[in-house]
C-alpha cells in the first residue's frame, strides 16, 4: 500500500496533543458535566454525616416526647435510608476515580435522583412526625428544614436542575400542608415559608450563572494553556528539526570547505614566489572570510553547549591592551581612524583569553561603523569595579535598537545584509562570554556621535601591578621532521589534501578511510607513530573517538590524538570536550593545525 502525505495527515502531527480548536460543543459539554459532578460530589463524606446527624437529633428529639408514635421511625428508616443512598453514591464515585469523569450524564442523572430523594424525606418530616397541629414542635421543624434549604441550596447550585430537585420537595410539601391546616399559626407561616422558597431559588440560579460563568472561563483558559501547549510542541519539533538540519548542513558544508583550505594551503606553497602567488592569496583570503563566518556559528554553539570553562585569575590589563594594540591598530590606522589604549595600571579578576576575545569583537566592530575619528579603549575605577570601556566616534545606535544589537545575525543599519560587514554574530558572543565570566556589560550610545560599551569587572584586592608576576611565554620546539602521523577520514578529498599538506611540513602520513584499515596501517608499520588525526563521523556509521581507541589498542600505546571534526550541534560539541582529546573544527586553518602539531611533545 504507498504512502501517501496531504495537508490533513495525521503523520504531520504526531506526538502533538490535540488543538483546542478541534474541541466540538459535545467534548466541551461533557467537561461541564465533568466539572459540575466534581464539585457537587467534592465534600459528600461530609454532606451525608452532618444530614445523618441531624437526622438522628430530630428522631430522638421527637422519640423522647412520642416514644410510641409509629410513623416517627418510618419517617426515621425513610431519611438513613436516602443517606445510605447518597453515601454509597459517593464511595462508588470515589471508587470509580479519573474513570468516572469520562461518562459525567450518568452519574449526574444518579445524583438528581438523591437529591430529590433526600428533599422528599425531609419535606415529608411534618407530615409523618407532627400528630397534633398545635403542637409547639412545628415551629422549630419548619425552622429547621428552612436551614437546610438555605445550606442545601448553596451546595447544589453548580446544577440548576439539582437546584429544583433539592429546594421543591424540601419546602413545598411543608408549605402546603401549613396553608391545609388553615390554623392562625400555619396560615401565617405557610406564605413565609413560599417566600423563603423563592428567594433560594433566586439565589441559588444567581449563584449558579455566576459559577457557569466561572467554569466556562476556566474551560476557555485550558484550551488556551492546550493550544499554547501544542504551539509549544510545535515550535519545539521545528527547532529540533532545524538544529539536525544545520547540524548536517553545517557538516556537509565543512567537509569540502575544509578539503579546499588544505589544497590552497598546499598550492600556496609551491606557487610561492612565482606570478600565480597573488591569485593564491586572493582565494586564502576568501577562504579565511567563509572560515570566520563558520568559526562565530561555532563559538555559539560551543557556548549553548557550555563547554567553555572560564578560568579566572587576576592580570594587569596593561598586558592584554598590548596584545589588542598590536591586533587591531595597523586595521584602524589603514582606514584613517585613530586607536588609543589607556590601562590606568588596572588588575583585573577575569579570564584573559576569552576577555581579549570580547575586546576584540567590540573594537572590532567599533572600526567596522566608525567612518572618521577613532577608537578609545580605557580601563577606569567605578565604585567596587572596574569599568573596561570601548568608545568610538561611529554612526551610533538609536535607542529604540540598543536591545535588539546582541541578537544572533542582527546588524544595524544592514537591511541588506552585506556579508562585506560580517554576520551579526559578533555581539552575541559578546553577551555571553561576559555573562559567562560574572560580569556586567552595558552600551550607551548617540546616532551619529558614536557608542560606548562597557565591561563592568568586580574590583580585585591587588591595588599594585608590580604585586603579579606574570608568567612568561613559551615557544614550542620546532617539528621533528622525522616524525609519522596516521590519518583517518572517510573523505578521499580530505585525505589527498591533508597528506600533501602534512608531506610539505616534513610528516611521513599514514591514510585510511576506516577502522580497520587504521588498524592495518599499524601494523604494517613498523616504526614509531607519533600522532594520529581523526575526522569524528566515518562512514558507515563509525566514530573517530572509537577509532582513536582501537588505534591505540593495537599500537598498544597512547598515542597522542587529534579530533577533526565538521559537527557543531551542542551535544556533539560536549562529546566531542568530553573525549579529552584535542578538537578542531573544520574548515581547519592551516596556522591553527600547524600549532596543535607543534604543541605535540
Amino acid at each position: 500500500m504507498p504512502f501517501q502525505l496531504s495537508p490533513l495527515s495525521p503523520t504531520s502531527t504526531a506526538g502533538i496533543p490535540q488543538a483546542a480548536s478541534d474541541e466540538g460543543p459535545e467534548r466541551r459539554r461533557e467537561r461541564t458535566r465533568a466539572s459540575q459532578l466534581m464539585k457537587l460530589l467534592r465534600h459528600g463524606d461530609i454532606t451525608v454525616a452532618v444530614l445523618a446527624g441531624l437526622a438522628v437529633a430530630c428522631w430522638l428529639s421527637f422519640a423522647v416526647w412520642m416514644p410510641h408514635h409509629r410513623g416517627l421511625w418510618l419517617w426515621a428508616a425513610l431519611v438513613h435510608g436516602v443517606q445510605a443512598l447518597h453515601g454509597w453514591l459517593f464511595w462508588s464515585f470515589k471508587r470509580a476515580g479519573r474513570s468516572a469523569l469520562a461518562h459525567p450524564g450518568t452519574w449526574l442523572r444518579h445524583y438528581e435522583v438523591v437529591v430529590f430523594l433526600s428533599g422528599l424525606s425531609w419535606g415529608v418530616a411534618p407530615l409523618m412526625l407532627l400528630q397534633d397541629v398545635r403542637w409547639m414542635p412545628l415551629v422549630p421543624l419548619v425552622l429547621v428544614l428552612l436551614g437546610l434549604a438555605a445550606v442545601g441550596s448553596h451546595k447544589v447550585a453548580a446544577h440548576r436542575w439539582t437546584i429544583y430537585l433539592w429546594l421543591v420537595p424540601l419546602l413545598m410539601p411543608v408549605t402546603a400542608f401549613m396553608a391545609w391546616l388553615g390554623t392562625p399559626t400555619t396560615l401565617a407561616l405557610a406564605p413565609m415559608t413560599g417566600a423563603f422558597l423563592l428567594a433560594c431559588l433566586y439565589v441559588a440560579i444567581g449563584r449558579h450563572r455566576l459559577l457557569m460563568k466561572e467554569l466556562q472561563t476556566k474551560l476557555d483558559n485550558d484550551a488556551l494553556v492546550r493550544a499554547l501547549r501544542q504551539q509549544v510542541t510545535l515550535v519545539e519539533q521545528a527547532n529540533r528539526e532545524k538544529s539536525r538540519f544545520l547540524a548536517s548542513a553545517s557538516h556537509d558544508l565543512r567537509q569540502p570547505m575544509h578539503a579546499l583550505g588544505l589544497f590552497t594551503a598546499t598550492l600556496e606553497k609551491r606557487l610561492q614566489g612565482t606570478a600565480l602567488q597573488p591569485l593564491v592569496k586572493n582565494m586564502i583570503r576568501s577562504i579565511d572570510a567563509l572560515e570566520q563566518s563558520f568559526t562565530s556559528m561555532l563559538d555559539i554553539s560551543k557556548l549553548d553547549a557550555g563547554v567553555i570553562e572560564p578560568n579566572l585569575q587576576p592580570f594587569p590589563i596593561r598586558d592584554l591592551f598590548r596584545v589588542l594594540h598590536m591586533h587591531c591598530a595597523g586595521q584602524a590606522e589603514e582606514l584613517g581612524l585613530g586607536m588609543r589604549f589607556k590601562a590606568g595600571g588596572k588588575i583585573v579578576m577575569s579570564d584573559a583569553h576569552l576577555l581579549e576575545r570580547v575586546l576584540s569583537n567590540l573594537i572590532h566592530n567599533a572600526i567596522r561603523y566608525t567612518q572618521e575619528g577613532g577608537i578609545v579603549v580605557v580601563a577606569r575605577t567605578r565604585a567596587e569595579a572596574i569599568s573596561i570601556e570601548v568608545w568610538d566616534t561611529g554612526i551610533g545606535i538609536p535607542e529604540d535598537e540598543l536591545p535588539k544589537v546582541f541578537d544572533e545575525f542582527y546588524q544595524v543599519d544592514n537591511p541588506g545584509r552585506d556579508r562585506s560587514r560580517g554576520l551579526g554574530m559578533g555581539l552575541a558572543i559578546v553577551k555571553r562570554l561576559v555573562l559567562l565570566m560574572g560580569h556586567q556589560l552595558e552600551v550607551s550610545s548617540k546616532p551619529g556621535k558614536g557608542t560606548v560599551f562597557r565591561i563592568l569587572i568586580k574590583a580585585t584586592p591587588f591595588d599594585e601591578m608590580d604585586n603579579i608576576a606574570v608568567a612568561a611565554d613559551t615557544v614550542p620546539s620546532p617539528i621533528d621532521e622525522s616524525r609519522t602521523l596516521l590519518l583517518i577520514d572517510d573523505e578521499e578529498s580530505i585525505r589527498v589534501g591533508m597528506s600533501d599538506l602534512l608531506q610539505t611540513w616534513g610528516y611521513k602520513v599514514l591514510t585510511a578511510a576506516t577502522i580497520q584499515e587504521a588498524c592495518t596501517e599499524v601494523r604494517r608499520h613498523a616504526g614509531v607513530i607519533d600522532i594520529v588525526i581523526s575526522d569524528l563521523r566515518l562512514a558507515d556509521g563509525e566514530d573517530g573517538i572509537d577509532a582513536i581507541e582501537r588505534v591505540r589498542s593495537v599500537y598498544g600505546a597512547p598515542l597522542p590524538a587529534l579530533l577533526i571534526t565538521g559537527d557543531t550541534s551542542p551535544d556533539e560539541v560536549k562529546r566531542v570536550h568530553s573525549s579529552g582529546h584535542q578538537v578542531l573544527f573544520k574548515p581547519v586553518r592551516t596556522k591553527e593545525l600547524y600549532a596543535v602539531l607543534r604543541s605535540v611533545p
